[in-house]
């Protein structure tokens, strides 16, 4: 039984509703509908998935049936989705996860344990076993204990091992939990990399600008009243300091840009709902104003509250008016900074890392103080790399000149998992036919011929220099009939949609299947129905990243930043898994 099959199995068994079933488990109902219709399947060992065996035993024990136990559902739903757990796989991903929480460097564990650093990297990679399990996950403990004993490190690894902080106190204790951990457990925190996604996925730019009235907001010009310096104090403070800065700014008559820099927890303010409201509300009046924002993040973080960050961003990522960097390496953990400053005022804040609550904050706008602050800002930029590049339909040529300069660099091994059929396969002849359907008018036909060439000249430059593999959705008739797929458009910056007919998708898939029979270097991997409805993703393995969002707005990112690579490619894999089952 598949795992949609089983999903409707326990509904009906059980005579609830999937709107219950998504209340008692906390996931939407948008979900809970995609995974009864095989639109989607939850990740063998994530988070949704335990989440949805909990709610299934809960109202089986509402419902009074005791033989639908949360640790028998959890059992079966994963023999649904064909997946087996062996304790060397569960190692090699669970040292994995924990490396790239905790930002552990390979190296320094390396050289602590006495290991060579291929060989860390090769059980990461899950292609090699330690000879003795037990005693590896006993020494990676023992490390990973004494190195993280910041209470920031300490709370992160609470929520990975799903245990209460007080218990991981002791070093002992840590690591003890550590290592049970490694071999046995299952991580606490949900796929941060797969909700990043989705909500890029899903999002809108025209209904978010909607929801903040970003086309009706005023920018008033009346002076904002601040003495030339003010210190606050404390968590409430601080958020009053952020609030005063960007009205500070957004009120001044300078058209300097802004910039922005910290490293301290923002978990604490992302649970204040109504401090988000503002924040975004001052941002978008910054932005209103036509200011530029440079934007330094603080990637040192828990791996779930960077990509918390990261998401909060998207909105304005999109605005084409931000800058985002970072800066390498790890930096301190004993301190935590903060530093904003635009033309007419500026904050600088400091903490104890871990006492975040008790920290001061500076807002200043004598003009010494912002001088200084701004030297201090461009030093910075300085020395921080570009976190991702943002192309927009304004930089349409810039972005096919890195891929075709990127292309031409060296070999190297690409993949792409897209939610269409791949572009370069399709004929002119079967273009113009689906064109010609969806009453296209000449001059954006042209524009549509063009790059579907430049698809087709781009994918021949990798493929004379290395191996290229695409992963895309092959629809069966009755997922066609349902809903007829788009042709991938993502390439044009454009947001049409022009659907196929039965015979134009079946011809190109045919054109498909022999472009990848000519081409040994190219491998075409047919799933079912994509993971994301809007998203195509680029992989320059070892490299970079792109995501590529099809409408609303059409944009690309191409993220360098060799962690948010790392786990990009290997949630990729995971959706792999996911969409087959």
């Amino acid at each position: 039984m598949q795992f949609h099959e089983l999903l409707n199995e326990y509904l009906r068994r059980l005579n609830v509703t999937a709107l219950e079933l998504a209340s008692t488990c906390g996931l939407s109902p948008a979900v809970i509908s995609r995974y009864r219709s095989a639109e989607r399947t939850p990740a063998p060992g994530g988070e949704s998935l335990t989440r949805l065996a909990k709610g299934i035993a809960s109202l089986a024990e509402q419902k009074g049936d005791p033989t639908l136990t949360q640790e028998g559902v959890l059992s079966d739903l994963r023999k649904a989705l064909g997946y087996e757990e062996y304790g060397q796989a569960r190692l090699a991903a669970n040292f994995d996860l924990l490396v790239n929480v905790l930002h552990l460097r390979s190296g320094e564990m390396a050289r602590a344990l006495s290991f060579d650093p291929s060989y860390l990297s090769r059980i990461r990679a899950g292609k090699r076993t330690p000879a003795n399990p037990a005693a590896f996950a006993r020494a990676v403990g023992n490390y990973t204990a004494r190195r993280c004993r910041s209470a920031t490190e300490r709370a992160a690894l609470a929520r990975l091992l799903d245990v209460e902080p007080e218990a991981l106190e002791d070093d002992a204790s840590c690591c003890a939990a550590l290592a049970k951990w490694l071999l046995n457990g299952e991580a606490g925190q949900p796929d941060s990399t797969f909700s990043f996604l989705e909500k890029l996925d899903g999002f809108d730019l025209n209904d978010y600008i909607r929801a903040v009235r970003f086309d009706s907001l005023k920018v008033p010009t009346v002076p904002f009243q601040l003495p030339s310096s003010k210190t606050y104090y404390g968590l409430e403070n601080f958020r009053q300091a952020l609030l005063d800065f960007l009205k500070s700014t957004a009120l001044s008559r300078s058209r300097d840009p802004v910039f922005m820099c910290s490293d301290m927890p923002m978990e604490e303010l992302a649970r204040d709902m109504e401090f988000s409201k503002k924040w975004m509300l001052g941002l978008a009046a910054i932005l209103k104003k036509g200011l530029h924002l440079d934007m330094v993040h603080e990637l040192n973080r828990p791996y779930a509250e960077m990509m918390l960050g990261l998401e909060s961003w998207i909105p304005l990522y999109m605005t084409g008016q931000i800058s985002p960097w970072y800066l390498r390496g790890r930096h301190n953990g004993v301190y935590g900074h903060l530093l904003f400053c635009s033309g007419s005022a500026a904050v600088e804040g400091e903490c104890i890392a871990g006492d975040f609550a008790h920290g001061r904050y500076l807002l200043s706008q004598a003009k010494g103080d912002l001088s200084y602050y701004r030297r201090r800002a461009e030093a910075i930029l300085q020395a921080a790399q570009p976190l991702m590049d943002i192309y927009r339909d304004a930089s349409e040529s810039a972005y096919s000149s890195f891929l075709f300069a990127d292309a031409h660099e060296e070999a190297g091994e690409y993949r792409a998992v897209l939610t269409a059929l791949p572009p370069h396969t399709l004929s002119d002849e079967c273009l113009a036919s689906i064109l010609e359907k969806n009453g296209v008018s000449p001059s954006v036909r042209e524009n549509i011929r063009r790059a579907f060439a430049r698809s087709r000249a781009f994918v021949a430059s990798l493929l004379e220099n290395g191996a290229y593999e695409e992963e895309f959705p092959v629809l069966s008739p009755a997922a066609f009939e349902a809903e007829p797929p788009s042709l991938a458009l993502s390439g044009l910056f454009c947001d049409a949609e022009l659907r196929y007919d039965d015979a134009d998708y079946r011809e190109h898939l045919r054109l498909t299947r022999a472009f990848a029979q000519d081409h040994p270097r190219y491998t075409a991997r047919e799933v079912g129905r994509s993971a994301f409805h809007n998203l195509q993703i680029f992989i320059r393995k070892g490299k970079w990243v792109g995501i590529s969002k099809c409408k609303a707005p059409p944009i690309h990112f191409v993220i360098h930043h060799p962690r948010l690579c790392a786990a990009l490619e290997n949630m990729v894999f995971l959706v792999d898994e996911c969409t087959q089952a």
